[in-house]
């Protein structure tokens, strides 16, 4: 769990910089990209503050008015990986590198989540396996066993 916090830790910055990059794309005739502008900056607050249903449903909300600008994909697929929702944050990502394969704090986001993810997918395996051969509660389990928290 400590990885995960630390990753959307590290992904609150990368929001941030995507508030900045909207905001200064928004002009002040586009009404579309000044509302888009407006519903990031609130789906920031929200992530800030740990509210990663609302900043996702900001950030969504930026997408149906500016579709596709690669900085917005990286926001909800970071509020969907906080969300736990690790197979959406996965297509969101790739859907965003299929816009801008360059951006830089998209592919690092990416890279990072993409590790993170292929780790997980690998520890559930291990755990279908230990549940298996699970013995009943009380039979040879001990309290001091780690458990995985995604």
């Amino acid at each position: 769990m400590d990885t995960n916090r630390h990753r959307i830790a590290t992904s609150c910055g990368a929001i941030a910089l995507a508030v900045l990059a909207a905001a200064s794309a928004a002009t002040a005739g586009d009404e579309a990209a000044s509302q888009a502008s407006e519903q990031i900056e609130r789906g920031f607050v929200a992530a800030k503050n740990g509210y990663w249903q609302e900043a996702l449903f900001r950030f969504e909300r930026a997408n149906a008015l500016t579709p596709d600008q690669p900085r917005i994909l990286n926001n909800i697929a970071v509020s969907l990986e906080a969300a736990g929702r690790f197979e959406e944050a996965l297509a969101t990502y790739e859907a965003a590198l299929a816009v801008a394969p360059n951006d830089r704090v998209l592919r690092r986001n990416y890279s990072q989540f993409k590790e993170f993810y292929e780790s997980q997918m690998a520890a559930q395996p291990a755990a279908a396996d230990d549940k298996a051969g699970e013995q009943p509660p009380g039979a040879g389990s001990t309290d001091s066993e780690e458990k995985d928290d995604a």
